[in-house]
């Protein structure tokens, strides 16, 4: 019986050991696929295996512009103001730095380089010298809570807005505005007018919309990103170079937004994204995490 009994305790710590065993195996497997998938920055969850170029110190992340006219020069917008970068967004540079001065949106005018609109909550300034100084604009827009803004590649001068709710607006120079269409969803981000005349809007919850009759009617476009809430849309007129970010990483469309492929930047929740107007091939990408990514060859790599 004492035989029979050692040999059972033996049998039975030998199975312990081995659960314990395949448990700290496991264990160690979690920390090493996390270690290598985390990012070499320091936005916490959201941070990508990628390492970023830079990561903001601001409270929040909300649009990125590149000049129309010199690759280097790019724009950050936040709740508080609005930073500069000359070296392609290496380093950056405080232009405005007060709370409120809300730059959801920085739209470089096509057409003028020089132009910058700055449109948020409660905020609408144009600048006329490449967004270093800010002069609020007179308008006669039904609400100042400006979450999407955007400019006409094809008719100089033409802005569009989504004042919420009141539904999507136009204007020819930015003052005086009409009613386009009031059939816009909430949670709208960002329009882009493709060369052709197509709309494309990003609207958080209900994805990426598009429009062929400047806006009266919509339909789905997301194709390809079967599941997510859409933050940001932003790309090229010509449509070849098309961009979403996404809470799972940036998806790109060359066919005009019709159809949409993952990056290589698939584990973070992007914000904020600015093309090269230049070169639509170059992009940024800022996560929920203030982290800054750059790829120069359409998203297939990021640095």
């Amino acid at each position: 019986m004492t035989s029979g009994r050692k040999s059972l305790t033996r049998r039975t710590w030998g199975l312990r050991m081995a659960v314990w065993s395949s448990l700290l195996a496991v264990c160690i497997g979690v920390i090493i696929v996390f270690l290598l998938t985390r990012g070499g920055g320091d936005g916490g969850d959201f941070a990508s295996r990628f390492a970023s170029i830079h990561t903001f110190k601001t409270a929040d992340y909300h649009s990125l512009a590149f000049s129309p006219n010199d690759g280097d020069i790019v724009l950050f917008g936040h709740h508080g103001g609005v930073q500069m970068s000359q070296d392609n967004g290496d380093s950056w540079s405080v232009v405005i730095d007060e709370p409120g001065r809300d730059a959801m949106n920085l739209v470089y005018d096509p057409f003028a380089p020089g132009t910058v609109y700055m449109a948020g909550h409660d905020v609408y300034y144009r600048s006329d010298d490449r967004g270093r100084t800010w002069n609020k604009v007179d308008s006669n827009l039904p609400g100042l809570d400006l979450h999407t803004f955007g400019a006409s590649p094809n008719h100089e001068g033409r802005l569009y807005a989504v004042p919420v709710d009141y539904g999507l607006h136009v204007s020819d120079g930015g003052e005086q505005w009409r009613l386009v269409s009031d059939q816009v969803p909430q949670g709208t981000n960002s329009i882009v007018e493709l060369s052709d005349g197509t709309l494309l809007l990003g609207a958080t919850d209900q994805g990426i919309l598009r429009s062929e009759d400047g806006g009266k009617t919509w339909t789905q476009s997301r194709a390809g990103i079967d599941y997510g809430a859409i933050y940001t849309v932003k790309g090229d007129p010509a449509g070849a170079h098309i961009y979403a970010g996404t809470d799972h990483g940036v998806y790109t469309s060359s066919d005009g937004g019709q159809n949409w492929t993952p990056t290589a930047l698939g584990d973070t929740w992007i914000v904020a994204i600015g093309v090269n107007p230049k070169d639509p091939a170059e992009l940024l990408a800022v996560n929920r995490g203030g982290e800054l990514y750059r790829s120069s060859d359409g998203g297939d790599t990021w640095e």
